[in-house]
């Protein structure tokens, strides 16, 4: 993963073009709810494999660039104690695996291909991240302990292999501020051969 974590006035520029946009269209916000932030998508036609916005409690979907997650203070949550590449001690806002009315509920899905294309399994990568000064976001599964992603290199979770065709982990940001999260997706279609999405960046505003 490129770091350049700790660039905070980098991340504020980028977000204040994406909120000023061009005057025609202004940026989506979501705050709360079902949404597959990752939804994965395959098109035959151009062989291009692609990251997409899937807002399920709107039935809507977006590209990355035009939307801005709201973890607003609703998400915090309180830890006592540290929980090494997962929680810090203290304040940690959290998107939880199990959907929370009022809180962001976020996942994702390969249920928009054909993932038995791909021999079961897309590799997907942390490829950059922006965040505020001590900032750390930890992607994992709640059940396993599995820590699918991670924004710090000591924890070794750049990236995943998805196998799954709908999956909510639990999302956690241990500082207020603005993350930039860059993903890309890759896998080995069985006619097309090896295949690599767009590198996509996902906007969190946190506190």
């Amino acid at each position: 993963m490129r770091t350049n974590a700790i660039k905070a006035g980098a991340v504020l520029g980028a977000v204040a073009a994406l909120l000023f946009a061009g005057q025609a269209q202004a940026a989506t916000t979501i705050s709360s709810g079902h949404v597959d932030a990752l939804a994965f998508t395959y098109d035959d036609t151009a062989n291009a494999l692609g990251i997409e916005v899937h807002d399920e409690t709107g039935n809507a979907v977006y590209d990355p660039a035009d939307v801005l997650f709201d973890v607003h203070s609703g998400h915090l949550v309180n830890r006592p104690g540290a929980d090494a590449c997962k929680f810090d001690a203290g304040d940690n806002w959290v998107l939880p695996r199990t959907e929370t009315a009022g809180l962001i509920w976020a996942g994702w899905s390969t249920e928009e291909l054909d993932l038995a294309d791909f021999g079961g399994s897309l590799q997907v990568e942390l490829v950059d991240a922006a965040t505020p000064t001590g900032g750390n976001v930890s992607v994992f599964d709640a059940t396993t302990g599995a820590v699918r992603f991670h924004t710090d290199p000591a924890c070794n979770a750049s990236g995943t292999a998805v196998t799954e065709s709908h999956h909510h982990p639990t999302w956690v940001f241990t500082e207020p501020g603005t993350y930039a999260l860059t993903f890309q997706a890759s896998g080995t279609h069985a006619v097309d051969g090896a295949v690599t999405s767009a590198e996509v960046t996902y906007t969190f505003d946190v506190g």
